[in-house]
């Protein structure tokens, strides 16, 4: 995360915003960061964004979800969501919030140690996030519904290959 928010200054000039659980924050400024020569500086407000010092920007989802950050007021040319996992839930305030308040950034980018491979719906909300495909689009390309349990999905068994190969275009 830290070299493609790098990167991404280095080519497009914009900042870079890494969103975080609030205790995960130390090992990007404190640790990860310096080590790599980049200096990250927290921020809770919009008002901190433009009075940063740096491109390098972190904040945790709290301050994004209830408004004290929008993105789309500067010129964020990449995110990262580290423990992108707050993504798993299609109804849940942050998954709203998210999708609209990043949807012009260019560089998109969820960090996830353990994304279970059976867990579909989170992979799906991770491409919607990332302007991949839309969940439902995907939800009705690949999936059958599953009528002895409300919600669960399973593959078409004649679109797995399909759906893997999909994924594997972008999740890496």
């Amino acid at each position: 995360q830290i070299e493609l928010a790098r990167l991404i200054h280095q080519r497009t000039g914009g900042k870079f915003l890494l969103i975080c659980p609030l205790g995960v924050k130390y090992q990007f400024t404190e640790e990860d960061g310096p080590r790599l020569g980049i200096n990250f500086q927290y921020v809770r407000t919009d008002a901190e964004i433009e009075a940063a010092e740096t491109p390098y920007l972190i904040t945790n989802y709290e301050r994004v979800r209830d408004g004290d950050i929008h993105p789309g007021n500067h010129n964020i040319a990449g995110c990262s969501l580290d423990e992108g996992s707050v993504l798993r839930s299609l109804g849940s305030k942050t998954y709203q919030v998210f999708l609209e308040a990043f949807e012009n950034v260019p560089y998109r980018y969820v960090s996830t140690a353990t994304p279970s491979p059976n867990r579909f719906k989170e992979l799906i909300y991770y491409a919607n996030f990332l302007g991949i495909m839309d969940h439902g689009q995907a939800l009705t390309r690949f999936f059958q519904r599953d009528p002895s349990k409300a919600g669960n999905l399973t593959l078409h068994p004649q679109h797995e290959e399909k759906f893997w190969k999909w994924v594997a275009s972008w999740a890496l």
